[in-house]
Formats: structure tokens, C-alpha cells, sequence
């Protein structure tokens, strides 16, 4: 019992390090709580930040926080080993556009992006890019909040500035439930010393 104990109490404290600070060789269960850790700081601040515009200065402030303040805060909860971004099959940004696998996965997840009350979420290790990577993928589904700016009937102020502010798109027509899109977490993973 005490050996179990000690190697619970080891391995909460590996996973309450900063990620720059852990050892190199995580095992994927500790990626994955890592990057569970990482959505949940993002999403977050970002929902939070995007109600205080909003309420500050109505959707069309909200737009403005989005395409200046969301970079930002997934730049300030990435670091040198771990980069968390957002991505959709309906970009915004074509800068989040998904990559092949991305795609796979939101198409997958847009038949059901919530199962037993939480978001779907999917990871794997792969080798593709001659470097190890971990990538990890967890659905955003359309909330109401959402619906002002990504849903089918949208202001015309509204709309106004998300021709402005993004000309290219793509992220309307959403409902309530909808797969909004997904936040992505990567990691590169170091080679074995």
C-alpha cells in the first residue's frame, strides 16, 4: 500500500511542474492530462475575455478581442515544448486552418462532439514529421454565446465587421450543439538521451 501511495504522490507532483520543468520521457497519459490542463487555461481565458468585451461593447467588440486577444492567449498558454492552438472545418482565420489528420478527426467529432456530457476528445503519437509529436484534439461545440457571430442569423453591424476583420469567412451557419471546431495541443517529443 505505501509503494502505491509514493508513486501517486511522484506522480502528482511530476504532472504540477511546470512542462519545461518535467522529464523529458512523459508517458501519454501525462501528455494528455497536460494538454487537458492546457485547453481548460485557454478556453478559459478566452471565454472570459470574450464576455468581458462583449459586455463592455456588444459582439462587434467581441469580434475585435477574438482576431487581437485569442492569438495571445494561446501564445501566453503555449511555451518551447508545448504549442495550443484552435482550429475548424469553418475557419475564421485561415491561419487555423487543420491539418489532414485535424480534418479527420473534426469530421469524425462533428457527428458527436459531446458524449456523456463532456467534449469528445482524441490524441495520438506520431512520427510523421521525422520528429516524434504528440497531438491532441478536444471539441468546441457551438454554444449560444457563440450563435451572434458564428450562427445563422447574424446583425448587419455584425456582419460588417466580420467582413472586415476576417474577408475570408468561413466560421457561419453554426446551431447550438454544432462542432464549432477544436483546440489543438502538440508536442514535440525529445529524443531519448
Amino acid at each position: 500500500m505505501t509503494k502505491l501511495i509514493v508513486t501517486t504522490a511522484v506522480l502528482l507532483s511530476i504532472l504540477s511542474m511546470p512542462a519545461s520543468a518535467q522529464p523529458a520521457a512523459q508517458s501519454t497519459d501525462e501528455m494528455v492530462n497536460e494538454a487537458r490542463a492546457m485547453v481548460k487555461a485557454f478556453g478559459g481565458s478566452l471565454k472570459q475575455a470574450l464576455q468581458a468585451a462583449i459586455k463592455e461593447g456588444g459582439l462587434t467588440n467581441g469580434i475585435g478581442v477574438c482576431k487581437t486577444v485569442a492569438p495571445e492567449i494561446a501564445a501566453s498558454n503555449s511555451n518551447d515544448e508545448w504549442r495550443i492552438s484552435r482550429t475548424s472545418l469553418k475557419v475564421r482565420n485561415s491561419n487555423n486552418a487543420p491539418t489532414d489528420w485535424q480534418a479527420i478527426q473534426l469530421q469524425a467529432m462533428k457527428k458527436q462532439p459531446v458524449k456523456n456530457g463532456k467534449p469528445v476528445e482524441v490524441w495520438q503519437v506520431s512520427e510523421a514529421s521525422g520528429q516524434p509529436e504528440f497531438q491532441y484534439m478536444s471539441a468546441i461545440p457551438t454554444q449560444k454565446l457563440c450563435l451572434g457571430c458564428h450562427g445563422d442569423s447574424i446583425d448587419p453591424k455584425v456582419k460588417a465587421k466580420l467582413a472586415e476583420l476576417y474577408p475570408e469567412d468561413k466560421a457561419t451557419g453554426f446551431s447550438e450543439g454544432d462542432l464549432r471546431g477544436a483546440f489543438v495541443v502538440t508536442r514535440k517529443i525529445p529524443a531519448p538521451e
